[in-house]
């Protein structure tokens, strides 16, 4: 009953949203994906009273896996940081080297222009009188002098300023160091932290098969979670049927065997999750990108019992791609998408103990055969 009237709502809660143009700026970008997430609030009440009735065992599976995305989204940030930090660092030491080698330079061509001076002696305007010079000549000559004397002390200027700049290098390589160093021992913390979660997990994982072994309800619940998500996307398809996708030059029907892969290699897995469904399961590495299959929007981003961290992609003209299993997820509900975008990373979620990825394709309630419309 939880499963129809929450599907109810969010029929009702689509079917009210102007879909009709992709947003033109960050700032529209934004608002749209706010104001989508804010009409969805019903929803999540509904979300939550669904997996009140899930046993404590699948409660905790949830909110371990979410922990886990959790800390998965830290590492990848904090490794990214770490990237432009030790980047930041390499230009740096660049610049620290350029700066040295000029200075160098300077100071040599400083210390030779001193020498001279000190063999000419400073009396410059008699010595010019004494060689009997015609006092038109004698101003000239002081005149050139005056200039090299002035070219000399920019020089001494441009080489007090390198200095500078030299001191200026080395205290911030000296603190992107440290930066790196405090980034790199937050980074193994929560590796150790992330390690952990992933033990207990798989404690969980023992639990809820023995639970589900105990009882004989492996395939009632295989059943139910098919399902909930087959209730899903029928009132998905209803509610999305009108709403348009803005006009693209290439329409998805015409994409069949030329789709973007999801994942790099496609290898199928034997997995009865799909039944009904018309999914298929690939073989995937932990944390390995998933990529949209073709332009649309996002109208689900979540957690489901038995397909883990979904991703569902509506493409418009009544045709869906799903995204099952995954690590983490890196899109929002209502952003856009472009085909080759990467929208989650691969993993085991939903109670799975292998890495995988869940996809399939819908076509107006219908399913498609997905190894007929990728590349």
């Amino acid at each position: 009953m939880l499963v129809r009237t929450g599907l109810v709502i969010l029929g009702m809660l689509l079917a009210s949203l102007s879909w009709s143009a992709a947003p033109q700026t960050p700032q529209e970008a934004r608002a749209q994906i706010e104001a989508l997430q804010k009409e969805l609030q019903q929803l999540s009440t509904w979300m939550k009273e669904l997996k009140s009735e899930r046993s404590d065992v699948e409660q905790q599976l949830e909110s371990k896996e979410q922990a886990i995305q959790n800390l998965q989204n830290k590492i990848r940030d904090l490794m990214q940081d770490l990237k432009a930090g030790e980047a930041q660092l390499s230009q740096l030491q660049i610049q620290q080297r350029e700066l040295q080698l000029s200075i160098e330079q300077q100071h040599d061509q400083i210390a030779a222009q001193l020498r001279a001076v000190y063999r000419s002696g400073n009396d410059d305007g008699l010595r010019f009188l004494l060689d009997g010079q015609s006092p038109a000549q004698t101003m000239r000559l002081i005149h050139y002098n005056r200039y090299f004397s002035q070219a000399r002390q920019g020089l001494i200027n441009g080489y007090a300023t390198q200095v500078n700049e030299l001191h200026l290098v080395e205290k911030s390589i000296r603190s992107r160091r440290a930066q790196l160093l405090g980034q790199q021992q937050e980074l193994q913390a929560q590796q150790a932290s992330l390690q952990q979660e992933q033990q207990q997990r798989q404690k969980l994982l023992v639990r809820l098969d023995k639970d589900l072994q105990t009882s004989g309800k492996r395939a009632q619940r295989l059943t139910e979670n098919q399902a909930q998500l087959k209730s899903l996307l029928e009132r998905l398809e209803q509610a999305l049927a009108d709403i348009q996708i803005p006009d693209q030059d290439t329409p998805f029907k015409t994409q069949q065997g030329k789709l973007i892969r999801p994942l790099a290699n496609l290898s199928v897995l034997p997995d009865n999750s799909q039944v009904n469904l018309g999914g298929v399961t690939y073989a995937a590495k932990e944390g390995e990108q998933v990529r949209s299959v073709f332009h649309g929007r996002v109208v689900f981003a979540d957690w489901m019992r038995g397909f883990g961290f979904l991703v569902i992609i509506d493409h418009g003209e009544g045709y869906m791609s799903l995204y099952g299993y995954n690590q983490s997820l890196l899109r929002e509900v209502g952003e856009w998408v472009n085909a080759n975008d990467v929208i989650a990373t691969a993993g085991s979620s939903g109670g799975r103990t292998e890495t995988g990825l869940f996809f399939a394709l819908r076509y107006n309630g219908q399913p498609l055969s997905p190894q007929t419309w990728v590349k």
